[in-house]
């Protein structure tokens, strides 16, 4: 009986170390597949990105053209991308409030103004008939009606002013906090790039770097595109400038320069597709991670 229970767990234990070790390596050596395709119009721009890994059981999935649209899917569950914003709930959650405080206020009013019906002096009474009392009273609530509401809008536009000068000052102040930081860290890499001991970390460093951008540029990178700048001499100079650099005659390009146009134009379409191995990229950063150049010159700049 004993040993028939421990047969049992050894068993169980081994299902378990084996799928631990299936997941492991998929995740180590399964690719992560991209794609993204789109074509331009000048400023019409409509483009499709899709990424997915393992079999598409996830993969995400992003689209642009008037609207961005996408969503994100984890084996069967999918949920949508690009929900209603911050700042978006928070201009709903005035206006509910704004509403409700107008609403209030109007039904305030009209139960105070059509309480007892309108008051109408004891010697005019006899000449003015119902009709002509409640038509009085009707006109005087949507005049009310009409300011209260007025004056809510109003209180809306001033506190989403309100929100919108914070919200600015908060994204300045947290862009110039992060160009702060970002100008430091340079300053320190300059500084320390000048000492001659940390040469062969930085030629490490550019050297793994390079390995890294290999493994995830794209495997296929197609243009076909009709441009022209408005003036035949800059198209030209233009399109030597593009002929200079190997990407475009390696995938081959297909750039039709267009010399009789007057004015600057660009549509055409494009087609990026590639994979990233997980291994590749963690076997460069590893190399970093334990190159004692590297980690001293770590140590240098996070003082």
């Amino acid at each position: 009986m004993i040993f028939t229970i421990l047969k049992v767990i050894g068993i169980i234990l081994l299902v378990v170390l084996a799928l631990i070790l299936t997941a492991l390596l998929c995740v180590l050596f399964v690719p992560v597949k991209y794609r993204a395709v789109g074509s331009f119009d000048n400023t019409d721009i409509r483009a499709k990105a899709h990424a997915s890994w393992l079999f598409h059981l996830f993969a995400l999935h992003i689209e642009y053209a008037d609207e961005t649209d996408g969503y994100i899917r984890l084996v069967f569950v999918k949920k949508g991308l690009f929900a209603d914003s911050l700042g978006d709930n928070y201009e709903a959650f005035n206006d509910d409030v704004m509403d409700d405080a107008a609403k209030t206020e109007t039904e305030d009013k009209i139960s105070e103004n059509t309480g007892d019906g309108p008051k109408i002096p004891a010697d005019e009474s006899e000449h003015i008939t119902d009709e002509q009392a409640e038509d009085e009273c009707t006109a005087r609530t949507h005049n009310e009606y009409r300011s209260v509401t007025d004056e809510n809008q109003h209180i809306k536009q001033q506190t989403k002013l309100t929100h919108k000068k914070r919200s600015k000052k908060t994204h300045k102040k947290q862009f110039k906090d992060k160009s702060d930081r970002i100008k430091n860290c340079i300053y320190k890499l300059k500084r320390e790039y000048s000492d001659e001991r940390n040469k062969a970390a930085f030629l490490h460093l550019k050297k793994e770097l390079f390995i890294i951008l290999k493994r995830i540029c794209p495997r296929r990178l197609k243009l076909t595109m009709v441009y022209s700048t408005g003036s035949p001499d800059t198209t030209g100079i233009s399109l030597g400038i593009l002929a200079c650099f190997p990407v475009g005659y390696t995938n081959r390009w297909r750039i039709t320069p267009d010399f009789e146009s007057e004015k600057p134009y660009a549509k055409g379409s494009f087609d990026i597709k590639g994979h990233v191995i997980v291994i590749s990229i963690l076997a460069a950063t590893l190399r970093i991670l334990f190159d004692k150049n590297c980690r001293r010159l770590y140590n240098r700049i996070s003082r």
